[in-house]
């Protein structure tokens, strides 16, 4: 083998090296938030009836449920927005300590009912308005927005802001200089309502307890995963 070749090896042996160095980055973390008021809602209820007969039970929960649609329609909501599919019936069983055994005693028929409205305005009488329907199960109502996905990516660009000023920080302490991004992961968005202070107030009646219905702000968390590179 000539010398020339050897000088060929060996300047691409020098050439791997380099390459394979691997490259200093610095991972960090970085959270954002942005706020945005909602504009509609989603209301679960359920109705549990319980009766010694199953066609009591079952038409005692129907009965409900037909005044619920009835109150949707008062308030303007289209069917559409109501669904009202979700229905079981089971035994109502009683542990009985002289016979030592269970008893039937009845049959229980429980429905499920989904509401979505787009007018917050009408979330007070629609709640208020289930209850004496005979509604037994409110649960708190799930708040969204229409600029939900705008929120999110102001939430997004607040994270970004702050994984960079992490990275920068870090770097400034171990005497490098900040690179480019090489990865960004992100999280999942968190949405949860801004609890709301000062808004109680005593109902007198129906119609007044449903003016206390308020919605509070909701605030959309982000969180991503950057790595940068590191300069000399």
């Amino acid at each position: 083998m000539t010398r020339y070749a050897w000088v060929f090896i060996l300047l691409g042996i020098s050439a791997c090296s380099v390459a394979e160095e691997p490259q200093r980055t610095v991972t960090v973390s970085g959270t954002g938030s942005a706020t945005t008021a909602p504009d509609r809602a989603t209301l679960a209820m359920s109705i549990v009836a319980r009766q010694p007969a199953l066609g009591d039970a079952q038409a005692e929960a129907t009965a409900v449920a037909g005044r619920v649609l009835d109150l949707a329609d008062r308030l303007g909501i289209e069917r559409d927005k109501v669904d009202t599919t979700g229905a079981s019936v089971r035994p109502d069983y009683q542990w009985d300590r002289n016979a030592n055994e269970q008893v039937l005693r009845g049959y229980i028929a429980e429905r499920q009912i989904d509401i979505e409205i787009d007018d917050l305005d009408k979330l007070g009488a629609l709640t208020e308005g289930a209850v004496a329907a005979g509604v037994n199960t409110l649960s708190p109502p799930r708040l969204s927005s229409s600029e939900g996905r705008e929120t999110y990516r102001r939430a997004l660009r607040s994270a970004a802001e702050d994984a960079e000023a992490n990275a920068r920080a870090l770097a400034m302490s171990l005497g490098a200089q900040l690179g480019q991004v090489v990865t960004i992961s992100v999280g999942q968005p968190v949405p949860r309502p801004i609890p709301a202070r000062g808004q109680a107030m005593v109902a007198m009646d129906e119609a007044a307890a449903a003016a206390t219905y308020h919605p509070a702000d909701l605030e959309i968390s982000a969180t991503i995963t950057a790595v940068f590179a590191l300069d000399d």
